[in-house]
């Protein structure tokens, strides 16, 4: 049989009825085809739709993440300043900015070693040329003798500068030994001749022997007298001091912003950690933290060396930074 030649039937009968049983399945099956491309439109529509919100959210993240970091960079720079930067300072993109607070950004806090003086001591001065018990600050005196001494111990807040020698001979035919001074400041002595070495003596200081004013007149410093370089803490201890005024101190600063996108709930936190120097005050460029957010106290407060990098109050450094993203 010739595949190409229409199938005939014997009985005219079969022939119709074949003729309408094809006309009749052809239509649930274009309602099926067009169902399908219906739904494969609808999902494209929905995948896109899905893609875009998406790409929306990323796009909001990474704004999250500029706006805290530019938030966190414009408080750093005006450290100790907490003033909150606006559309003034940068483009926010209307995100909500919340600052830690002054407790939660600081972390420790300690005071610079040789600054700050004691507000009062309980050892006196025993030279002859402060009778009152007290040396007058940075003053000079010559060939200070201690006649009336009371004790082999003198203390005094300030720079020690003597033009010639101190004479402690005195002090010990008053039957004084050892003898001490502890000095909050530096020492000058310019003549190490004399008699400056009759008697064996320990002066103490928190600060330098000035160089080269010291000995510059004659001799060199004599083995008799021992130089011994201290601590505040350790002055502070001898000397009976009170508390300290004029402190510069160092803190340990943690400055974070969370932004967060009021519509998306898109959020990401911008974290630096801070060296700061700054002095006693409140002062908005060169203040420091208050005792109480950093959890210390005048007297548990750990002292350190001076940072070489900050020399100045109001300076600061960088530590660290990250991110925290939600």
């Amino acid at each position: 049989m010739n595949k190409n030649n229409p199938i005939t039937y014997a009985n005219p009968a079969v022939q119709i009825q074949s003729i309408h049983r094809q006309a009749g399945a052809l239509l649930p099956l274009t309602l099926v085809i067009l169902l399908v491309v219906t739904l494969l439109a609808i999902s494209a529509v929905s995948s896109t739709n899905v893609s875009l919100q998406i790409a929306g959210n990323q796009q909001r993240q990474f704004e999250a993440v500029m706006v805290a970091e530019n938030a966190v960079n414009f408080l750093v720079d005006n450290y100790p300043s907490r003033t909150m930067p606006t559309d003034t300072n940068f483009k926010t993109f209307e995100f909500d900015m919340v600052q830690g607070t002054p407790a939660q950004a600081c972390v420790t806090k300690t005071i610079i070693a040789g600054s700050g003086t004691p507000e009062s001591l309980a050892c006196s001065w025993q030279g002859d040329d402060s009778p009152s018990g007290t040396r007058a600050l940075d003053s000079i005196t010559t060939h200070e003798k201690f006649h009336g001494a009371e004790s082999g111990k003198s203390c005094m807040v300030g720079k020690y500068i003597e033009d010639q020698h101190p004479h402690f001979h005195h002090a010990y035919e008053n039957g004084h030994s050892p003898i001490e001074l502890w000095i909050n400041g530096d020492v000058t002595v310019r003549h190490c001749g004399g008699c400056f070495d009759d008697i064996a003596t320990t002066i103490n200081y928190t600060g330098s022997i000035i160089e080269p004013l010291t000995c510059s007149v004659a001799d060199t410093w004599p083995t008799n007298i021992t130089k011994n370089n201290i601590t505040q803490a350790e002055f502070n201890e001898a000397a009976g001091a009170g508390p300290l005024v004029g402190c510069d101190y160092y803190s340990h600063m943690e400055i974070r912003v969370t932004a967060t996108d009021p519509n998306s709930g898109a959020t990401a936190t911008a974290v630096k950690g801070v060296k700061y120097r700054g002095d006693g005050t409140n002062s908005t460029t060169i203040g420091s933290p208050i005792h109480a957010d950093c959890g210390v106290t005048e007297l548990t407060m750990a002292e350190i060396a001076e940072d070489p990098d900050l020399p100045t109050n109001g300076q600061k450094k960088v530590l660290y930074s990250y991110l925290e993203i939600e």
